[in-house]
């Protein structure tokens, strides 16, 4: 029995730690370059289990050597990878990360050809019926959204996370309408602020509520970077979170790690919401003091 099963993002992370980021047609001096194993959903998935959590994961990957090292570094995490299929002769998607002292950063995106290749006719959701929670960040977006739908069918709880802006999601296959029309398959759906306001077209939150509310009514939970986190239950009661005060080295992976401590307190550990939150934040803040995706904390590092 599975606590989550996900399908979504994998990746190798090159984290290239630089001197300062540069403004156009500059340059960095490289400090220190890191391979550390990544992707925004695998990210969320390996939270939950460093917390405990029974999980599985759904993506494809290439035969190549990046594909052995994101099949490896998650069964290296207690993930089960079963239902990963390889692709035959496929390149498995990788970033370049750049990050600088401050923590500051952009990612650059190899998408290889494997990852989105993936089909919902060649993906195994037989996985679903041991599972309590589908997770999904809708990448690639048809098997992501069939999924959705099964794991409704199956009476599953589904969380989807959104941790990079419409026009990327776009650029990825997956476009407004689509997520529009997924929301009705969703119990929790955690946006980033760029996401949330380029589906809404507003940063207000209360705005961005109402404009859901015809698709959407279970739990709205944004991350909102050095201003914490807000969430909107079913109710529409409104809580914040503030996120604390943390020294921060790189903020790689933070909203990645806020999911995944959230899944895990709200749905497995049984919190309330605030409870879940409140949770999610320390978990967040622990990852932006070390450095890479996976620098999330296990549970005993957070008691």
């Amino acid at each position: 029995m599975f606590d989550v099963v996900g399908l979504g993002t994998v990746a190798a992370d090159i984290v290239k730690r630089v001197d300062k980021l540069p403004a156009a047609d500059g340059f960095a001096v490289i400090k220190e370059t890191t391979f550390l194993p990544g992707g925004s959903g695998s990210n969320v998935i390996v939270q939950v289990s460093r917390l405990t959590g029974k999980c599985a994961y759904i993506a494809q990957v290439g035969n190549d050597n990046v594909g052995d090292f994101v099949i490896n570094s998650l069964k290296d995490e207690n993930v089960d990878t079963r239902a990963m299929p390889v692709m035959e002769n496929g390149t498995t998607i990788n970033t370049e990360i750049i990050v600088d002292d401050s923590g500051n950063k952009f990612i650059l995106i190899n998408m290889g050809d494997s990852f989105l290749s993936l089909k919902s006719s060649q993906t195994d959701y037989s996985l679903l019926n041991e599972s309590r929670v589908f997770f999904t960040d809708l990448l690639p977006g048809e098997p992501a959204i069939e999924g959705l739908k099964k794991a409704k069918d199956m009476g599953l709880k589904t969380v989807v996370n959104m941790q990079v802006n419409l026009g990327t999601m776009i650029n990825l296959g997956v476009d407004k309408n689509m997520i529009l029309q997924s929301l009705k398959y969703i119990d929790v759906f955690a946006p980033c602020r760029e996401g949330l306001y380029g589906i809404c077209g507003t940063q207000e939150l209360q705005q961005a509520r109402a404009y859901l509310k015809p698709y959407f009514d279970q739990i709205l939970l944004v991350t909102l970077g050095q201003e914490g986190s807000t969430a909107f239950d079913e109710k529409d009661n409104k809580i914040s979170v503030a996120p604390g005060s943390i020294k921060v080295i790189d903020t790689t992976g933070a909203g990645d790690s806020y999911l995944g401590g959230f899944i895990y307190k709200y749905f497995i550990d049984g919190g309330d919401l605030q409870t879940a939150m409140e949770f999610a934040t320390r978990c967040a803040a622990f990852t932006c003091g070390g450095r890479g995706a996976r620098s999330s904390p296990v549970l005993n590092q957070l008691l």
